[in-house]
């Protein structure tokens, strides 16, 4: 009988707060208050997380792929993780943008993904929306950057020009007034690494001008609200300022103004423009957000004052004795001075990844940040009566609040369950938390005084916790009490240190574990000793009373001392065995009573990371950074078997209780399942993005739980699923032939190496639009059911055809005709009590919008000759009356396939052919008119009971005053820019 194993999956993922992806600021929900301050959206590696601002409360997970370790998820790869987010307010959703190129939008009333493209082959680096929503722009690392149609799901074209990854871009309307609600944008300005600037005209896609921004890379672009001057930032410290004038004849259009330096020297990785009010009016805003801990904010100066400044330092330069054209020298090269000054400068503790101006207000500055260490920082700066009198650096940034309490700042290096399987304690430096397995929410947060901790284990009764650290020191704390109840500094002490007079004479404790009495602990250190304490009871005054309290302390009873550092040290169950791993490459195993050697295991080629002994006392298994993992007889110590497990060192194994197999945990983001009998794998579990540091296995097995460097915490359930282990194998080589199929038939990278001795000049000063394509998975699929159901349709409608036929024939009253019997409908058709060709439109219309062009490309020729036989019955004055909603699809399909089969189709010449796309054209000609006049006398009404409709319910007002004035405004020309 073949041996099956339930199946892991993940249950849940925790710890993730913030991580390399940009930051949302959404108001508050309909649900909440209107005084709070919004909800921070986040990318939670292939999640994607809203957070309360205030209260730090989780309140919504988006997450739309495969379970990892489901029986459909993928077994070699992790899910793609977020990049990249945009939100449109209007229609309230938000657009993400993963790591393989895809992007998702989703809904964030309803929770739920609205549309899925794929166009891209590497990572999203941006995304935005255009004004009205129903258009989405993303640029990519592949050097491209595409316009997806949200309405009728498809990409309209794809940029290509730059030689390196897209960076930003911003969109330029010629006129704002005369542009109506569905039009397209006219221009288009693009930033790449290459250093480059361009100016696509979207109407001809064609790239119009092409700048030099910087010598290196071009790292982000913003435009201010006006839409007339565009910032750029380079490597170093280096921001240019170019000026727009999208009346100017093309290669005039944008102009560099000059340039000016910000204060910090890393580069600069976001810019956004913000208005606020103060008593005087209006002020511009922009900050710069740096690769470092700062991020700067700037003030633009308005007209009038530019006019004043330049009065005074003309009077001031004339009074020491300039001529005018020494001034005016002076004044253009003061001119990016004059109109930008630097406001303030917001630190933060760490590295800031990500910045977000709240718009709550126009009269307060708030920044929403996401920093390095998993965290959401929100932060106020006040402002003053008159911002422009405010000096640079007067205003000092407040912290109003921070989400940091569900995730470490650091790494966790250490985990460990409660006996009842409720609690989770996991440690990283200078922090341990305490978590509910449940509800996935924090019991307990300690700040521990020790720094860096390296392990830690949960006693039994999950009420006390001790934790070993990098020091050498061991804390031992109470979950009741939340506190620290004991404290042995240097329980392992460095003797080569102490000799030398070292201040700092700890080492590091890597490893505990407890006797499975539960009355002794055994920690392992850097001091090449394996040292045994005891939890005693003993009583203490409280200092100041004459009260007496009993507390627990840390006794040492005795030590062990072996030949080399210690990495990990393990218990038997039946408390017989010790085992302890050295940094030598091998695992000595004493007796627990006697700590006399047993056995030493060789065979490992770097130190041992790991090591763990089966429930029934036979198996050892050890893992080493040697990426192998060792299963060794407990009797003779003989190695059963060595299995090359990994493709990185491997931190952690655990056998599960009462059974021969066991989970590993690596540096290659991989948690796998074994069977340590048979000595394969029985499950990959890719899910992690990074480095797994632990991992720790339920008392009763129903459960793993792995931590990453990613911070990240994912529990692993055992489902009534059944695993085998052939289907696995197979899956896997599926799995290797689909990647290697795309990978042969992506249509870029053939055009790639053809053109590779191509002229690059002409590449890099222009550029060129194409269709989006790209074949997926999906796609194939699709094509394939699309196949299927034309042999269904085409087999149905021929055997009535064929029916009809002889039907005729018997009732002409032939001599010699049989009757003839009714055709058998295939059993799908029968199921669903359909005919062929409804079918067929069925399926098609199954097909995803942005998926449909690809599918009808894998068609072979033979099949699109069918499936033009379908579009002539769905055609048909029989038919077209049912079918009208589905013209646009049927229209879609048909241009589609004539165009991309016209060398195919005019190379037949079939006279069949060509009379019956002439049937075809006439039947959708007259009720294509007929549509487009029903839609023009419906539009035309619509409007004419819109403006019917204002008259009677609007009213307004206009100063007069106030409306010269503007216009007095705009019809002046700026004053500094003519000079």
């Amino acid at each position: 009988m073949v041996k099956s194993y339930d199946r892991f999956e993940q249950e849940a993922v925790f710890g993730v707060i913030a991580t390399q992806c940009n930051i949302l600021w959404l108001p508050p929900a309909p649900s909440q208050s209107n005084k709070l301050c919004g909800r921070a959206v986040t990318g939670g590696l292939e999640q994607i997380l809203v957070w309360d601002i205030k209260t730090g409360e989780l309140l919504a997970t988006l997450s739309d792929d495969l379970t990892p370790g489901a029986s459909n998820a993928k077994t070699s790869s992790p899910p793609s993780p977020v990049v990249h987010l945009a939100y449109h307010e209007a229609s309230n959703i938000v657009a993400a943008g993963l790591k393989d190129g895809s992007i998702k939008v989703w809904d964030m009333t309803l929770g739920a993904v609205m549309l899925t493209f794929s166009g891209h082959k590497t990572a999203i680096t941006t995304l935005r929306f255009d004004a009205n929503g129903t258009r989405l722009l993303s640029g990519s690392a592949d050097a491209s950057i595409i316009m997806w149609d949200l309405v009728s799901e498809e990409g309209l074209f794809k940029l290509k020009g730059h030689k390196s990854e897209i960076t930003g871009f911003v969109l330029l309307n010629l006129n704002q007034e005369t542009k109506g609600e569905d039009d397209i944008e006219d221009y288009l300005v693009l930033a790449s690494k290459d250093g480059l600037i361009k100016l696509w005209d979207l109407k001809s896609k064609q790239c119009v001008e092409t700048h030099l921004a910087h010598s290196g890379e071009c790292w982000l672009i913003g435009i201010n609200s006006n839409n007339d001057m565009i910032l750029t930032c380079g490597s170093k410290d280096q921001v240019k300022v170019w000026q727009v004038d999208l009346e100017q004849p093309d290669g005039q259009k944008i102009a560099a103004k000059g340039e000016f330096e910000k204060q910090s020297k890393a580069r600069c990785t976001d810019i956004s423009f913000h208005t606020v009010k103060d008593s005087a009016g209006a002020n511009e805003l922009f900050y710069l957000q740096n690769s470092d801990r700062t991020c700067e904010v700037f003030r633009i100066r308005s007209s009038d004052e530019i006019k004043k400044g330049i009065t005074k330092r003309t009077k001031r330069l004339k009074e020491k004795g300039f001529d005018d054209e020494e001034i005016l020298q002076s004044i253009q090269s003061s001119e990016i001075s004059m109109l930008i000054t630097p406001l303030t400068t917001l630190r933060c503790a760490t590295k800031i990844k990500a910045a977000q101006w709240v718009p709550r207000s126009t009269r307060k500055l708030e920044l929403l940040l996401a920093l390095s260490n998993n965290s959401i920082e929100y932060y106020t700066i006040p402002v003053p009566e008159q911002l422009r009198k405010a000096q640079p650096g007067e205003l000092a940034a407040t912290k109003l609040y921070g989400i940091d309490l569900l995730g470490h700042r650091t790494d966790i290096r250490a985990m460990d369950i409660s006996d009842d399987n409720k609690l989770l304690a996991t440690a990283s430096n200078g922090e341990l938390k305490i978590w509910n397995l449940k509800s996935r929410k924090v019991l307990r947060t300690f700040v521990t005084e020790s720094g860096y901790a390296l392990c830690c284990k949960l006693l039994p009764g999950g009420t006390l916790v001790v934790v070993g650290f990098k020091n050498g020191d061991l804390e031992l704390y109470d979950l009741a009490s939340s506190s620290l109840i004991d404290r042995v500094e240097k329980a392992h002490e460095n003797a080569v240190a102490s000799v030398s007079g070292k201040d700092d004479n700890g080492s590091a404790i890597w490893s505990m574990d407890i006797t499975p009495d539960g009355k002794s602990l055994i920690t392992g250190g850097n001091d090449k000793k394996v040292k045994f304490w005891n939890f005693g009871v003993h009583q203490e005054q409280v200092p100041g009373t004459s009260n007496m309290i009993t507390t627990i302390k840390l006794a040492h009873t005795q030590t062990l001392e072996v030949t080399d550092e210690v990495l990990s040290v393990r218990v038997s169950g039946d408390a017989r065995f010790l085992a302890v791993s050295l940094l030598n490459n091998n695992v000595q195993v004493v007796f627990l009573d006697s700590l006399k050697l047993f056995l030493t295991l060789y065979g490992h080629k770097l130190p041992v990371l790991s090591v763990d002994i089966s429930h029934d006392n036979k198996l050892l298994i050890t893992s080493s950074a040697d990426k192998n993992i060792k299963i060794w007889g407990l009797d003779f110590g003989d190695c059963h078997k060595s299995i090359f497990g990994h493709l990185d060192s491997i931190m952690a194994v655990r056998f599960l209780p009462d059974s021969h197999n066991f989970f590993s945990a690596s540096k290659d983001g991989m948690v796998k399942y074994w069977d340590g009998d048979k000595f394969q794998c029985i499950q990959k579990l890719p899910a992690h993005q990074s480095e797994v540091w632990a991992m720790a296995v339920s008392r009763d097995g129903s459960f793993v739980v792995s931590t990453s460097h990613d911070h990240s915490t994912r529990i692993w359930s055992a489902t009534n699923d059944q695993v085998f282990l052939e289907e696995e194998r197979e899956k896997e080589m599926d799995e290797l032939y689909e990647t290697e199929l795309l990978e042969s038939l992506d249509p870029e990278d053939r055009t790639q190496k053809k053109g590779d001795g191509d002229d690059e000049e002409n590449d890099g000063e222009g550029g060129d639009a194409e269709k989006v394509r790209k074949q997926t998975m999906e796609t194939f699929k699709a094509g394939e059911k699309l196949m299927e159901a034309i042999d269904i349709g085409i087999a149905d409608v021929r055997a009535i055809q064929e029916y009809e036929l002889q039907l005729k024939q018997f009732e002409s009253n032939k001599t010699g005709v049989p009757m003839p019997s009714k055709p058998t409908a295939n059993a799908i058709l029968l199921a669903y009590n359909i005919t062929g060709q409804q079918h067929v439109l069925n399926t098609l219309l199954k097909i995803r919008s942005s998926h449909l062009e690809d599918a009808l490309l894998v068609l072979p020729f033979s099949y699109t000759v069918k499936l033009m036989e379908f579009i002539e019955i769905w055609t048909n004055n029989a038919n077209l009356g049912n079918n009208l909603v589905n013209i646009v699809l049927i229209c879609k399909v048909l241009f589609f396939i004539v165009r991309s089969n016209a060398k195919e189709l005019i190379s037949q010449r079939d006279e069949t052919l060509k009379n019956h796309l002439i049937r075809v054209k006439l039947q959708l000609r007259g009720e294509l008119n007929k549509a487009a006049k029903q839609l023009g006398y419906n539009t035309q009404g619509l409007k004419f009971k819109k403006s019917q409709w204002k008259m009677t319910h609007e009213l307004e007002f206009i100063d007069e005053k106030e409306q010269r004035e503007h216009e007095e405004k705009k019809a002046a020309k700026r004053t500094f820019a003519t000079v």
